[in-house]
């Protein structure tokens, strides 16, 4: 540094100009460094402090606008599953108290021909966030009807656990069977609007009436020319007899097919069995529940007529055989001995 100050300045002005250019320069040189050193290194260093933080900052931004997205997806995801949960908690009664599921179950046990002994609802049990209603049941008819009737039940909307079913055969004669029930109801706690995806529930089918299975009925082999137990009396015509040493079959005509029944065989669609034949008509007997109790309700087949006379019940003096007395009348029996 001495030295610097020791040179020649006045040599060096006086020199060629490239030398005085250099000189100058360097002057400048220093004063900037200088003046950077005093004044501007602070306001650099924040400004690139700042820009740094504004990276930052704009990275962050996009990252929550990321997670905003599936903040949104997740957001319906929750309402779908609420709905949902919502439809499935009205779906447990469907909108109805117990009454209506009584009324249900006399209408559809009445529409099968069953009969209820006891039907017994037992007090209900709070759970988490729905009420259980244990019911007990106990009904009779026969197994193709208790089963159809069990189907078509538990097909409705509000949801019904059968937690234990028996099955026992009372009567082998008609096949008349006892179930004992015990199912579980249930009930929100609330009321509840019906959901909109009741719209697209689609319509449930038919179920068939004819159960071509019976646990309970002994087995037997198929007859020759059909079974007439499903066809219906009115729909048979007797058209003659056959007899060989005392035992006698009836000729029974049903959509242009020819059948012989002998007596002990079934009839019509009401468990009907034949109890009689004779040369010019059929003596058919029916079950029915009448007055709290089973009786028989006599129908007869006559020869060459599709009526049929009955006794209503028991109690009933008056015996309707107007077709028996036409049968008589026209005198058209017919009678093939072996």
């Amino acid at each position: 540094m001495n030295r610097l100050w020791h040179l020649d300045w006045q040599a060096l002005a006086g020199g060629s100009g490239v030398v005085r250019a250099m000189v100058c320069l360097s002057l400048v040189l220093m004063v900037a460094g200088m003046g950077y050193l005093v004044r501007l290194r602070d306001p650099v260093q924040g400004h690139v402090e700042s820009v740094r933080l504004q990276l930052q900052l704009q990275d962050e931004l996009e990252e929550r606008g990321a997670r905003l997205v599936e903040l949104g997806v997740e957001q319906q995801a929750l309402e779908h599953a609420r709905v949902l949960l919502q439809a499935a908690r009205w779906r447990l009664a469907a909108g109805e108290g117990m009454s209506e599921l009584l009324d249900q179950l006399a209408l559809s046990g009445h529409e099968h021909g069953l009969v209820f002994e006891r039907v017994e609802v037992k007090e209900a049990q709070q759970a988490s966030v729905y009420r259980v209603q244990p019911l007990e049941i106990a009904v009779s008819g026969q197994y193709p009807a208790l089963r159809l009737w069990l189907e078509q039940w538990l097909r409705q909307l509000r949801l019904l656990n059968v937690e234990r079913l028996t099955l026992v055969l009372k009567d082998e004669g008609i096949g008349r069977v006892d179930a004992q029930l015990r199912l579980h109801a249930y009930h929100p706690g609330e009321e509840l609007p019906v959901p909109a995806s009741l719209a697209d529930e689609p319509a449930q089918a038919i179920l068939s009436k004819k159960t071509a299975f019976d646990p309970f009925r002994a087995w037997s082999p198929p007859r020759e020319g059909g079974d007439l137990a499903h066809v219906p009396l009115a729909r048979l015509e007797m058209v003659g007899s056959l007899s060989r040493a005392g035992w006698r079959q009836a000729l029974l005509r049903s959509g242009g097919r020819l059948y012989r029944i002998a007596q002990g065989e079934r009839l019509g669609l009401e468990g009907g069995v034949v109890v009689a034949i004779e040369f010019d008509r059929v003596e058919v007997h029916e079950r029915f529940y009448i007055d709290g109790r089973w009786q028989a309700r006599p129908r007869y087949l006559v020869l060459g007529t599709r009526e049929q006379g009955e006794v209503r019940d028991e109690t009933d003096e008056r015996v309707e055989r107007r077709a028996i007395d036409a049968g008589a009348a026209d005198g058209a029996g017919r009678d093939v001995s072996g």
